[in-house]
């Protein structure tokens, strides 16, 4: 018995050993090309076998930097959960679940007065039932939108949600507690909250739904949704995902309070608030688009980012970044970091390089960073995200869906895992 566990030990030791020594023993595309490691790290969910976001409800899928520095996050999966990183003490903690609710996609937003909007849905990486279409691309559109709208027929609808940071931030909570924050209402029926944002003033929120991709404004002060209807007249399923509908998963506001997004045929479009209408600027979504195509096809807004110099970033689903001036009416194609699709996530470091979550939904497409630097033009390649800390973690990377950039510059990423972690970067 003695020489069994002399001769486990030395296993033991001569495997570590060599983990440590050679981390890139996996498969050659495992690795990381930031130059110094100990700038990558992650986050569990909270507390391991305590009260961490459990698996299967932990995919980050929506990331917020509120003004006191504090980062918001939001789950999709099972069950969505709210959770705060709090720099100051270097952990995350979960704020509850949302009862009832699957998912929160792209929808976190902070109000004048310091409260947490957020907005609910279906997860988007669940699969849905399919019918057999008819031969031909027109045929298996309209199976596929039919399947669509059967699988949100029976679904009331994503909530708006309104937290109170100052009253429930240092409540500890178990996994299976629920968040204290105050439903709002239903802006759309029978339709998820797909993305919000919220007005230069902070007091007027603006959304997006799925699947029938309504605009739609909600007025803090007077607590009044009104839906102003479709954003896009098109029913296309040129991605991100292959099975659903392509709609824009971002808005953004500029200076003057105009709320841009990708409208039909991909075009960018912008809500003025003081006609009240929806505006058309005559650009384009970057994409790949064939000229002798005989389909309608276009590619949509996965994510926006606002500079300090006011211009707005914005990635594709087509993979482009592009950069949109408002006050110009510009807007310029600054090229795909790597040829399979997409752009998953975008967010500006203090120095004004953009920096890029890139990569499918798959298996063999895995994400990798990138940033773009304004003034040399240009993609740099971060490759695939790693944490090496062995012997006392490791952990790959392989699916990311939100980033944001902290008040100190440091960016933070939200894994959408089916267990995931919240990576943080120093620039």
């Amino acid at each position: 018995m003695a020489k069994w566990r002399k001769k486990t030990l030395i296993l033991f030791l001569i495997s570590s050993i060599f983990f440590m020594a050679k981390t890139d023993v996996f498969a050659d595309w495992a690795k990381i090309l930031i130059k110094y490691h100990q700038r990558i790290d992650l986050r569990d969910l909270g507390y391991s076998m305590v009260n961490e976001i459990p698996e299967n409800s932990s995919a980050v899928t929506s990331l917020l930097t509120a003004s006191d520095g504090i980062i918001y996050g939001g789950t999709s999966g099972d069950e969505a959960y709210l959770f705060i990183f709090d720099p100051s003490i270097n952990k995350v903690r979960h704020l509850g679940r949302i009862k009832g609710q699957e998912a929160i996609h792209h929808s976190l937003v902070e109000d004048k007065d310091g409260y947490i909007y957020f907005g609910t849905g279906k997860s988007m990486f669940k699969e849905i039932k399919l019918s057999k279409g008819g031969i031909g691309r027109e045929y298996f559109n309209i199976t596929l939108w039919n399947d669509i709208k059967n699988y949100y027929k029976d679904y009331p609808g994503g909530h708006l949600y309104r937290y109170n940071p100052k009253e429930n931030n240092k409540k500890v909570k178990l996994p299976d507690m629920e968040c204290e924050a105050q439903d709002l209402g239903i802006p759309v029926p029978n339709n998820s909250i797909y993305t919000l944002t919220v007005s230069p003033c902070e007091s007027v929120i603006y959304g997006i739904t799925y699947p029938d991709g309504h605009f739609f404004i909600y007025t803090i002060s007077n607590g009044e949704f009104k839906d102003l209807g479709e954003i896009d007249k098109s029913v296309v399923f040129h991605g991100p995902e292959r099975y659903w509908r392509s709609l824009p998963r971002a808005l953004a506001c500029d200076g003057k309070g105009n709320v841009y997004t990708s409208s039909t045929d991909g075009e960018i479009v912008y809500y003025c608030p003081q006609s009240g209408k929806i505006i058309s600027t005559g650009l384009k979504i970057p994409g790949d688009y064939y000229p002798a195509k005989s389909y309608t096809d276009y590619a949509v807004v996965e994510y926006f980012a606002k500079s300090s110099d006011s211009l707005i970033y914005g990635g594709a689903s087509d993979g482009h970044l592009f950069s949109l001036n408002p006050e110009k009416m510009e807007l310029i194609n600054l090229g795909k970091p790597r040829v399979s699709r997409r752009i998953r996530a975008l967010t500006i470091a203090d120095d004004g390089k953009v920096y890029i979550i890139a990569g499918d939904q798959s298996k063999t497409k895995y994400c990798q960073m990138y940033y773009y630097d304004p003034n040399n033009g240009g993609f740099e390649n971060y490759g695939v995200l790693i944490v090496d800390r062995s012997p006392y973690y490791y952990w790959r990377g392989h699916q990311f869906d939100c980033m944001t950039t902290g008040t100190d510059g440091t960016i933070y990423i939200g894994e959408s895992e089916r267990r995931a972690h919240l990576f943080i970067y120093i620039p």
